[in-house]
């Protein structure tokens, strides 16, 4: 089967071998009429009679002129089946040869037609024979002509194949040894617009080895658009593939894409350093907030609760939550004992009763916490500071650090509620919304669980892929995903302060669908991630949706600018086409135009008028204009012609080497796990 990516040449190469069939036919068609008619042509030749002359001349040329337009009759039954018309661009069938063929073979098999050319065609003058053998002589000759143009375009194509081979080979041979992503085939387009600085040939790979990649790789496209099977599942692929040592993280919000990722890992590595992190039988649970320090916590939970339409939340609710998580980290494990409410006579208060409050995951904890019921929070107090002078005993400084923590946490706390009474109420419309699928259940059990598996095991050539499906839990998905992420952004801050970070292995980062999940807060974060590296592949819908979720549009163009490498398939969104067209920028088109004039001109002298006559003229004037005009080399014919197939999808590309940015319209190929893994680049080109 034709490698898809380089389908383009290899179809044509393919089309012009078709194109050879008619003249090779036409060629032994015209040898075996030589040979049948030889005899003929002797007894003509010696002005000798010879029987059956002109219906063995009608048979044998009617005969020639099928054989040598047999793609006449094959186009045409292909096209039913479905061949492409783009199969045969290079054939040119003589419909006309083909017919007057079968009317020959009919005709010399019908009496009455026989005998009619039999009394046009008397001996010795042989007219109508001559005519045939001139006829068939022609076609013979057209034959050779065909042969000779379309043998040099198969030649010539083969070549250039051969070439692009080659240089795709040692392409492939100075990446060996490092991770590296798959760009695309070039088609050539922006060479054509006289982009020619970054504008590679056509046919030519673009591979992007390690260096290049961890800068970053941005997919754009609408929904349909075969990002995901073109880029995303391809970068994954390739990136397992390369690098024997990379671990992976690939974030999942919809559920059906986590058999084909989990396809893709199977092949590379073994079952136990996979691990699916998700809801329900099966899947490996993990605690989002394991190895996270209370500022990460406080930041990933005030991404999501910044949303929110209170004024608390807007101002300043990191350090709010800081403290608390801070607090949670010093005291669990724990069980805590509320006592129940009593009234001013010490009775207990309906509703007011006593209970059990365990101390432990932090996101429940914290769920609890921030409710601010006064029993529990003046029992938490008091639990600390029992721990504290238990501390005072073994440890003096930590029990130092938990009363300056209680301190500092009732600072915050209490002036807060003091200030505004109706805080409560504004903490439980804002955040108790989103931790609440964290209080109990499924989410609870499998992002919540400090005996998981941790994040970290990535950095040894692990998978983790972590799957929250947003139809089936919309809520949590935000949550979960921006608390892993705060984790990855701190994995990467370790790996970027340690003193081996130019020979630590690689780490993919699969972020697809990031539009529902981004965060203005992850601005920073992604130059983190780009400096430690981290192989980010990003996917998004649109730029137009990344702006509405973070609310910022400055931060939404930040995130876009750190990703170096950006790929946009079909698309209309209006902000997305912008950006392809301002990283492109202009070109210089050369217009050239020809007018023409005629004029006429009529008049009367003195003599003509004495005469009576008059005299008239009439000219003609022709002139040439050239201009140069700069323009946007990106146009809308350009976007038209990206499309998605089933075996391949076309993308405008821009990758960043050492060499500077290499920019066109590429096809990239379609990877279907479903089906079977299908590699991005064909063995029999050594990659």
């Amino acid at each position: 089967m034709t490698a898809y990516h380089l389908r383009e040449s290899h179809d044509r190469l393919t089309a012009l071998c078709l194109a050879l069939i008619d003249p090779i036919l036409t060629v032994f068609a015209g040898l075996w009429l030589l040979t049948k008619l030889r005899p003929i042509i002797e007894s003509w030749m010696r002005q000798q009679p010879f029987h059956y002359v002109a219906w063995a001349v009608t048979l044998w040329v009617g005969y020639a002129l099928i054989a040598s337009s047999v793609m006449a009759i094959v186009i045409p039954i292909s096209r039913g089946f479905g061949v492409d018309r783009e199969f045969f661009k290079a054939s040119k069938p003589r419909y006309l040869a083909f017919w007057a063929g079968i009317a020959l073979v009919i005709a010399s098999h019908v009496p009455v037609a026989m005998q009619w050319v039999t009394i046009q065609d008397r001996f010795p003058d042989y007219d109508g024979t001559i005519v045939l053998l001139v006829l068939a002589a022609f076609a013979i000759c057209f034959g050779l002509h065909d042969l000779g143009v379309a043998a040099w375009g198969a030649m010539g194509a083969a070549a250039t194949n051969t070439s692009v081979a080659m240089r795709n080979r040692r392409r492939w041979s100075s990446l060996t040894g490092q991770l590296a992503l798959c760009g695309g085939v070039a088609q050539g387009v922006f060479r054509e617009r006289n982009l020619a600085t970054g504008a590679p040939e056509k046919g030519a790979i673009l591979l992007y080895g390690e260096r290049s990649a961890n800068r970053g790789t941005l997919v754009v496209g609408a929904p349909g658009s075969s990002k995901t099977r073109s880029k995303v599942y391809p970068d994954f692929y390739w990136g397992l593939r390369t690098s024997k040592r990379a671990g992976a993280i690939v974030f999942i919000t919809k559920k059906r894409a986590t058999d084909d990722f989990l396809a893709i890992a199977r092949t590379f590595r073994r079952p136990d350093q996979i691990h699916v992190v998700g809801i329900g039988p099966g899947r490996a649970t993990t605690d989002v907030t394991a190895g996270m320090s209370h500022e990460s916590i406080g930041d990933a939970i005030r991404d999501g609760l910044g949303e929110s339409h209170s004024e608390f939340w807007r101002q300043g609710p990191s350090a709010f939550v800081e403290g608390f998580v801070e607090l949670i980290q010093a005291l669990r494990p724990a069980t805590i004992n509320v006592p129940g409410a009593t009234d001013d006579d010490g009775k207990l208060e309906p509703g007011g009763d006593a209970y059990t409050f365990d101390f432990g995951d932090t996101l429940p904890t914290l769920l609890d916490l921030i409710t601010l019921d006064g029993r529990l929070l003046d029992a938490v107090f008091a639990y600390a500071h029992e721990r504290a002078a238990q501390l005072e005993v073994t440890d003096r400084d930590e029990a130092t650090k938990l009363r300056t923590l209680l301190r500092e946490v009732k600072g915050r706390v209490v002036p807060l509620l003091k200030r505004d009474p109706k805080l409560a109420e504004e903490l439980r419309q804002s955040a108790l919304p989103q931790l609440q699928p964290f209080a109990r259940g499924e989410v609870r059990r499998a992002f919540c669980d400090r005996n998981g598996i941790d994040l970290a095991l990535v950095e040894k050539g692990h998978i983790v892929l972590v799957e929250i499906d947003e139809a089936e839990h919309p809520r949590a998905v935000n949550t979960v995903v921006r608390m892993l992420f705060r984790r990855v952004v701190q994995m990467a801050r370790e790996r970027t302060a340690s003193n081996r970070v130019g020979s630590l292995d690689p780490v993919l980062l699969i972020c697809d669908e990031y539009a529902n999940y981004a965060a203005g807060g992850h601005v920073q974060a992604w130059n983190t991630i780009r400096e430690s590296n981290f192989i980010a592949t990003v996917g998004l819908t649109s730029l137009s949706a990344l702006s509405k979720q973070i609310g910022d549009q400055r931060a939404a163009d930040a995130i876009v600018a750190n990703f170096s490498n950006k790929f946009f398939f079909d698309t209309d969104d209006k902000a997305t086409r912008e950006l392809a067209n301002e990283i492109v920028g202009k070109t210089t088109v050369i217009r050239r135009g020809t007018s023409e004039g005629k004029t006429k001109t009529s008049g009367t002298s003195a003599t003509g008028a004495l005469n009576g006559g008059s005299h008239s003229s009439r000219g003609t004037s022709q002139s040439e204009s050239t201009s140069e005009q700069r323009e946007d080399a990106l146009d809308g014919s350009i976007w038209r012609t990206l499309r998605a197939q089933r075996e391949s999808a076309t993308a405008i590309a821009f990758i960043r080497t050492d060499e500077g940015m290499m920019t066109d319209v590429v096809t990239l190929g379609s990877l279907d796990p479903s089906e079977s893994i299908v590699t991005a680049i064909p063995e029999h080109y050594g990659l």
